[in-house]
């Protein structure tokens, strides 16, 4: 038997008392050797172990008794079967804490570089046609709005862009209407962005240095990549990712495109995201001829004026290359394609 303070749910009178256990059954007695209390183990509620809280044994009437030694309290416990939950053990165990904490932190990784980018996917793929088109006025719009200037290419030097961009052969993309509008950069320099709904903006600067032959259709076959996949949408999505979910349960997404074109204009592609639109591109090229190995060169010509930039003056805002992440793989699988 162990020493207890019990009270009888009645009064807020302590009692000293004593707790065993006989034919399992709780036994209270009080200093006397009175009995206070007979119950069935599976009657009474023994309370989780906190530290050095005093730990409660409470039976059906309400009367509890505290117990403090807990030494004494666990070989009791552990003589009848009894055994804690594996949430209170976690409590009382450094090991199984941390445990609970690692495996809290590799679900949210998991969450963040896998659960968030696949339902963020499902969720761009489902804004219908008509939004989308609607998000990429909006972002026109907004671009309009001082970020860039009329363009200055001749109509004759667009229109051979644009024909030529017409005239590819592309994996069918029904939900979308291609079309392509040109800017004179400002801000964002020599840029190709690719807007919700399908269409481009191809900045004077970009044409400037990749001319409008097979380079500048593989930069616009790159971009529909972008558009064919949703990866605008994807991007703004994840991140806004709480509103996303309750735009998707609620079916209320005017959170989610409120913010679509500010996002959509400083959003950064992921490498994923990027290879994507490098085979989609591949493809398109190699179905009509064209080498590949011309977009290679024209994301090195854009790596190389970046770098030119930097060492004099660096350009304000986003370029091709700071919204479109280059690397030396996206580059050489470029050129390996044309082989």
């Amino acid at each position: 038997m162990i020493p207890v303070t019990f009270f009888d749910g009645r009064s807020s009178r302590a009692h000293p008392a004593t707790l065993a256990v006989e034919a399992q059954q709780a036994v209270l007695r009080d200093d006397s050797g009175a009995e206070l209390r007979r119950a069935p183990l599976s009657d009474v509620r023994v309370s989780e172990r906190v530290r050095r809280a005093p730990r409660l044994v409470t039976f059906a009437d309400g009367a509890f008794c505290e117990i403090t030694d807990h030494a004494a309290f666990d070989h009791l416990l552990a003589a009848t079967g009894h055994r804690d939950s594996l949430v209170a053990r976690a409590q009382n165990s450094w090991r199984l804490a941390g445990l609970a904490v690692a495996g809290l932190v590799a679900v949210l990784v998991l969450g963040y570089y896998v659960l968030l980018p696949w339902g963020a996917g499902i969720m761009a793929r489902t804004v219908p046609p008509e939004v989308e088109a609607h998000l990429g006025k909006l972002t026109l719009a907004s671009l309009d709005n001082g970020m860039v200037k009329p363009t200055q290419l001749p109509p004759a030097e667009q229109q051979r862009i644009r024909s030529a961009f017409a005239a590819l052969k592309r994996p069918r993309d029904a939900g979308h209407d291609y079309q392509i509008l040109f800017r004179q950069g400002g801000e964002i320099g020599a840029n190709a962005l690719a807007l919700p709904g399908g269409t481009i903006v191809v900045t004077d600067e970009l044409v400037s240095l990749a001319g409008t032959g097979a380079g500048m259709m593989g930069v616009l076959a790159h971009e529909a990549g972008h558009v064919a996949n949703r990866h605008g949408m994807q991007q703004v999505i994840q991140g806004s990712a709480l509103a996303a979910l309750s735009a998707y349960l609620f079916g209320d997404i005017s959170t989610v495109l409120a913010g679509v074109p500010a996002a959509i204009l400083t959003l950064r592609y992921s490498r994923d995201h990027e290879r994507e639109a490098d085979a989609f591109a591949i493809e398109v090229m190699q179905r009509n001829g064209l080498p590949p190995a011309a977009l290679a060169e024209v994301l090195v010509r854009l790596d190389n004026r970046r770098g030119a930039a930097s060492d004099a003056e660096p350009e304000r805002g986003q370029d091709f290359m700071s919204t479109h992440p280059q690397t030396q793989a996206r580059i050489d699988a470029l050129r390996r394609a044309g082989k």
